[in-house]
């Protein structure tokens, strides 16, 4: 047993700590227009695992019928109309009865309650309930204070739409993806409302059923919280399709890393995205969705919370600090944003005082202290950078366009914080003198200094290493291709990539960075643009690498940037 003195000190700890995360419980129930889309977004929806930061009450509703609203996003289903609907079908009231595990005959338990609130616990409120005379029966009743915490969020997929182009067999599905959040309203009379008509094992039959009566009319509502859209789209090969056209190149490799689906199946992959792309704008806006904590250890930065809490690797999380202004009012100052590290702590069982705490990674900020709090902040895990600087010739100038994903955010592989898959595209201008071997290869006898645009385009793999708060190193590797017009003639050839970025933040999200990169040229190829078809060069009279073309060009070499980035 913990003494008092030891409990007050758990106290101060935890008084320290400014917020902890209490599970909300959410049904969502989706919006039913009466058409060809109802049964499949259902049937996928229903596929769907549960999020794992929520409870769910088991309901008898899961749709909500408005064949008078359209399913469009110009003309959306109002909040107001799925109130009336929520309010028809008395979901207040069986989100009530299911906290309270009532029964067709009128009977009810705590059973729930008490198991959600032990479930709930944080490792702080497990010692300071222990320290109590009541002990665990303590964190029992504060499943209570979960009620309030009811949520129902109305999905409304609109403007559903399919497309598919014969050229480069790729088809898609596309759709906008509403959502409105509702709140029940209980509190402290509605509460005591319950206990009033609580059946006891001692009523008689018509008591219980006179009880039971009362029940269904107690006037439990939902309000109105929040409303969000988004959009979804799912795009793949069609299956059976393969255009031999667009099976090489870039274009190709872009078309094929797409994967082969059925229209069925892109469907569903598109209702699935629609779901995860209106959950995280929803737990950008519903403060009862963010997850909090105080951190608890230093070095790495530590947290316990984990899988209960629906923690991912890469999640952006900021840490806030809660100072007082002038006026004395709490203001919540962010210190700094870190993000979830790999392995996740498995922390989905009851509180005994010794759970496991998730690792954060530091990306921006000052030094972060015990105590501080944190926030569930989304992104997407996109970055996005412009810069310019020099190519492989000394007198050559190149701007770069450069598009960054974190890969735990495309696919939660949970391992490799910090990865990421990047886009990129370079056009670099520089003078070359043409070989006098290009020249007879061609009879061509112009050999003066003229200026010439290379294109390129790569994609590829990195990983951000973030060694020290506001400062990180990128390698990455990558694969491309590039095309330059000489002469009225095309050659493009492929190229692999290899570079460092170094990040100095200016202030989140907007960062400077600088880096250098090598590239190694495979063999030009020559495009006849007549018949447009890829010939390659490999006549002994004809250029075999970029030095027999460009004077001074070598078959690899370094190039340097500077730019800005700016994440979201």
């Amino acid at each position: 047993m913990i003494t008092l003195p030891v409990a007050m000190l758990l106290s101060t700890k935890v008084a320290a700590q400014a917020a902890a995360y209490d599970r909300p419980t959410v049904n969502f129930m989706l919006l039913t227009h009466g058409d060809a889309y109802d049964e499949p977004t259902s049937k996928a929806l229903r596929q769907l695992p549960p999020e794992a930061k929520f409870y769910t009450n088991p309901l008898d509703v899961s749709v909500l019928h408005l064949p008078q609203a359209p399913r469009s996003s110009a003309l959306p289903a109002a909040w107001q109309q799925v109130l009336t609907e929520l309010t028809r079908q008395n979901v207040a009231r069986k989100e009530v009865a299911a906290w309270y595990q009532r029964k067709p005959d009128g009977s009810m338990s705590m059973e729930l309650i008490h198991r959600r609130g032990e479930f709930n616990a944080t490792d702080e409120t497990f010692l300071m309930a222990n320290a109590t005379k009541r002990g665990v029966d303590e964190l029992k009743d504060l499943g209570r204070k979960l009620i309030p915490k009811t949520y129902v969020v109305a999905l409304d997929y609109g403007d559903i739409g399919y497309s598919a182009s014969a050229e480069s067999d790729i088809h898609t599905w596309k759709a906008t993806v509403r959502a409105m959040v509702f709140r029940l309203q209980f509190g402290s009379e509605a509460e005591n409302s319950v206990y009033d008509i609580w059946p006891d094992e001692q009523d008689s039959p018509e008591v219980l059923a006179e009880k039971s009566r009362r029940f269904e009319q107690l006037p439990f509502a939902l309000e109105f919280v929040q409303q969000a859209s988004v959009n979804a789209s799912a795009s793949a090969l069609i299956t059976g399709k393969v255009s031999g056209k667009q099976s090489s190149g870039l274009q190709g490799l872009a078309a094929l890393a797409l994967g082969v689906k059925s229209k069925e199946a892109l469907l569903n992959e598109m209702i699935g995205k629609g779901y995860s792309n209106i959950l995280n704008e929803l737990e950008k806006k519903v403060a009862a969705f963010k997850v909090q904590a105080g951190v608890w250890e230093l070095n790495p930065i530590r947290a316990k919370i984990g899988k209960k809490e629906g923690l991912k690797t890469d999640q952006r999380y900021y840490v806030l600090e809660y100072e007082q202004n002038r006026k004395g009012e709490q203001k919540a100052v962010r210190k700094a944003v870190v993000r979830v590290a790999g392995g996740v702590a498995d922390n989905r069982t009851l509180a005994t005082g010794k759970s496991e705490a998730s690792s954060f990674y530091q990306i921006a900020g000052r030094r972060v202290e015990k105590g501080m709090t944190l926030e569930q902040r989304n992104d997407a895990g996109i970055g996005l950078l412009a810069g310019g600087g020099t190519g492989m010739n000394g007198n050559s100038a190149l701007a770069l366009l450069r598009t960054e994903f974190l890969t735990n955010k495309l696919v939660n592989l949970g391992v490799w914080p910090g990865l990421y898959v990047y886009i990129e595209g370079t056009m670099e201008a520089a003078s070359y003198t043409l070989t006098d071997k290009f020249l007879d290869s061609y009879g061509l006898t112009d050999n003066a200094n003229s200026s010439y645009s290379f294109t390129r385009a790569d994609f590829g793999l990195g990983r951000g290493i973030y060694f020290w708060r506001n400062f990180s190193l990128s390698p990455y590797v990558g694969l491309g291709w590039e095309v330059v017009s000489v002469k009225e003639m095309s050659f493009e050839t492929i190229y692999y990539k290899a570079g460092a970025n170094f990040t100095i933040n200016i202030y989140y999200p907007l960062q400077l960075v600088g880096g250098v990169s090598g590239l190694a040229y495979g063999t030009p190829t020559l495009k006849d643009e007549k018949d447009d078809d890829d010939a390659a060069v490999t006549d002994a009279a004809m250029p075999g690498k970029y030095s027999d073309i460009f004077s001074g060009r070598s078959s690899g070499g370094v190039s340097g940037f500077v730019g800005v980035r700016i994440n979201f």
